[in-house]
């Protein structure tokens, strides 16, 4: 390999990595477990921009839109997780451990990214 390769190749990869390590250094993603879990879902809106936006009411319901069809259901915490029934669709509920940076919000099953989302206090 021409040596003028190599090094280009090295001061691309040697360029690269502080980019990678301060965007990891700016997640701060931290378990939100037990009763932490009620206040951070009640009365607050939980959405992606685009996909869904679900308002979690004070009395363990919740409504919203998916993909611009209207949804709802009921959520509530047991022990330390967040848990979500949909009546409409209708559907089993699902629970979720929760990890929060911030107003964002990742529900995860067995350690893996099911939903990603932020947190907004409804009005």
């Amino acid at each position: 390999m021409d040596a003028a390769v190599v090094i280009t190749l090295f001061a691309t990869v040697i360029a690269g990595l502080p980019l990678r390590a301060s965007a990891a250094e700016k997640e701060h993603w931290r378990d939100v477990k037990g009763a932490a879990l009620r206040t951070l879902f009640q009365d607050q809106e939980f959405a992606d921009g685009v996909h869904f936006a679900y308002q979690f009411k004070a009395g363990g319901t919740f409504t919203g839109t998916e993909m611009s069809k209207s949804v709802s259901g009921s959520w509530r915490v047991q022990e330390n997780e967040f848990c979500w029934k949909w009546l409409r669709p209708p559907g089993p509920e699902e629970c979720y451990a929760v990890q929060q940076d911030g107003p964002h919000i990742r529900l995860l099953i067995n350690g893996s990214e099911a939903w990603y989302g932020t947190l907004q206090r409804l009005p």
